[in-house]
């Protein structure tokens, strides 16, 4: 057999097996320490932006536009696992002067350091066929599947700390991103804020063209969309925290990650939609409708790894009174604080939903869901 083929046959029996064992590790390692890794991430944030801020003091800066987490390659193979975070104006890459401090993410890294130690152990057994120059290779194209996991943990715990005092100390545009991505390579917008001033009619009839891919990741917070046909539209991972939605019309949506919280949705129809880590809390939603959303948390499929599981739905504190949840799948959501007096859930899967202990006298659950749901102090 040709070398070609020999690592052909080793990336295809081997690499591919051995990821997913370790993607599940780190999956379930994830999943079970969110909170402790968030208060973790939330610390180094406070770091990172004393640091920046100091320096913007320091160079007389102006007001930064982008911080960027990029993970360093050429760190990686020497086992250290940092992410360079740069304080950039509205130039972004062009910006020659950046601000700069780093993080370290070996708690995600770990599982794909031993990953790569035991395809370097098991690759002895070819006899010489697969070099450590092979393995470099397979390390540096085998990293990205570990990387996501540092941004699905920058999306779950930036929402609660983007009022911390450092952050606010710093000097900022109107208009701000935070990216996690590759060093001069992609990214991926994990937090956005834009306080330039924005006409509510304009964007409320500009989301009702319902156009392709215009809407991700985009800011429309604190507007009002109230009465809007947005029906099958796709705002995944956009951020509407103190928008009023009330008797929109969002059925048959793609919500995944998008930011509701301390919004206005009374009476809004989201039946059907697509709501995974979608962030509800502190939100007004008395009667509204989300019968049949597909919202569970973790892995779809542990027998094919394509992204890192879904963090739960999360309605924490929101007010729910009078809500549809027939037939949602909601497995993981957390319901904590949250007012589920006469919420209608026929047919939800709960399993592993977190609510307040006190809501059991109020809320009523078939046998199978008060026994699935986690009752919270």
């Amino acid at each position: 057999m040709q070398t070609q083929e020999i690592l052909q046959h080793f990336y295809e029996t081997e690499v591919e097996k051995r990821r997913l064992n370790y993607l599940l590790a780190l999956e379930d390692y994830f999943q079970a320490s969110k909170d402790s890794l968030a208060e973790d991430f939330r610390k180094a944030f406070q770091r990172i932006c004393q640091q920046l801020q100091q320096q913007q003091e320091q160079q007389k800066k102006g007001p930064i536009a982008h911080i960027t987490f990029s993970l360093l390659r050429t760190a990686l193979l020497e086992k250290k696992y940092i992410y360079l975070v740069e304080g950039t104006d509205e130039e972004w890459f062009f910006d020659m002067q950046p601000i700069l401090a780093t993080y370290d993410a070996t708690w995600a890294f770990r599982f794909f350091e031993q990953f790569i130690d035991e395809l370097t152990v098991y690759s002895k057994t070819f006899a010489g066929a697969i070099t450590l120059a092979d393995i470099e290779s397979i390390k540096l194209n085998e990293v990205n599947y570990f990387h996501q996991y540092v941004i699905s943990l920058a999306r779950y715990a930036l929402p609660a700390i983007m009022r911390c005092a450092e952050y606010m100390s710093l000097n900022r545009e109107l208009q701000l991103e935070i990216r996690i991505g590759e060093y001069l390579d992609v990214n991926e917008v994990v937090y956005s804020e834009d306080f330039t001033a924005k006409d509510s009619d304009e964007i409320k009839a500009w989301l009702e063209q319902k156009l392709e891919d215009e809407y991700p990741y985009e800011v429309f917070s604190k507007l009002n969309l109230s009465s809007g046909n947005y029906e099958g539209i796709d705002i995944r991972y956009g951020f509407f925290q103190q928008t009023n939605l009330k008797r929109s019309q969002l059925q048959e949506s793609l919500l995944i990650g998008a930011n509701f919280s301390e919004s206005i949705l009374l009476n809004a129809d989201l039946s059907f939609s697509t709501i995974h880590e979608a962030n509800f809390s502190h939100s007004q939603m008395q009667g509204v409708n989300l019968q049949h959303v597909q919202g569970a948390s973790g892995l779809q499929n542990r027998e094919s790894w394509e992204i890192p599981g879904y963090l739960p739905v999360n309605f924490t504190g929101a007010n729910l009174e009078g809500a549809n949840f027939e037939l949602a799948d909601l497995r993981g959501a957390c319901f904590i604080g949250a007012n589920v007096n006469n919420v209608n859930f026929t047919g939800a899967n709960l399993a592993n939903a977190m609510f307040s202990k006190e809501a059991q006298e109020h809320v009523t659950l078939d046998p199978i869901q008060g026994a699935s749901i986690i009752w919270k102090e």
